[in-house]
Parts: structure tokens; sequence; C-alpha cells
């Protein structure tokens, strides 16, 4: 039978590996990661929605091969996992900073 327990499942283990990592940080350090991790995010998210625009442009439009499509299918596929990726670690790094830091800008 098959478990619905959290701690089976890919993300317990992950979490728990990224605790171990980010445990032994102090305080000030961790939160210089987390914006660092902040920045990065948000330009995943641009790249994965300037991949998806240009995927969209390219299945609308007549003109483009069906490997251009092909192509671009694959790079917004590779830049959606990314931001995801990026979305688990920096969710785990605010979860442990305790708070949503302030990005300063630049």
């Amino acid at each position: 039978m098959a478990s619905n327990n959290d701690d089976d499942s890919p993300g317990a283990g992950l979490s728990c590996e990224l605790e171990h990592i980010f445990g032994e940080m102090a305080q000030p350090e961790l939160e210089r990661l987390t914006i660092d991790a902040i920045r990065e995010y948000r330009a995943s998210v641009a790249l994965a929605e300037t991949a998806r625009l240009q995927r969209v442009a390219a299945e609308a439009g007549t003109a483009s091969c069906p490997e251009r499509r092909a192509e671009l299918q694959r790079i917004h596929g590779h830049a959606e996992i990314e931001h995801r990726a990026r979305q688990l670690v920096l969710s785990s790094l605010i979860d442990r900073l305790g708070y949503v830091p302030k990005v300063p800008a630049g």
C-alpha cells in the first residue's frame, strides 16, 4: 500500500539536505545568501517568461520551422525546471531565516 507520509517524498529528503547545508550558517551569512537567492530567482522568472513568450510566438507563426519550435520548447522546459529548483531553495532559505529580507537595489 502506498504511503501518504510526507517524509517519504523526494522533497522531504531535499528539505533535510538543505537544512543540513544552511543549518550551520550565521544569521548575517544566511541573510546575504537569501538576498542573492532572491535576485537569482527573479532572474530565473524573467528568463522562463522570455522563453515562454518566444515559444508561443514561434508556435503562432507559420514561418517558424518545426525544429526551431522544438528547440524553443526545450529551452522553455529547461527554464521552468530551473525556476522551480530556485524556488525550492529560496523557500528553504526564507524558512530557515524566518523572514523575507529586504533586497537592496542593484
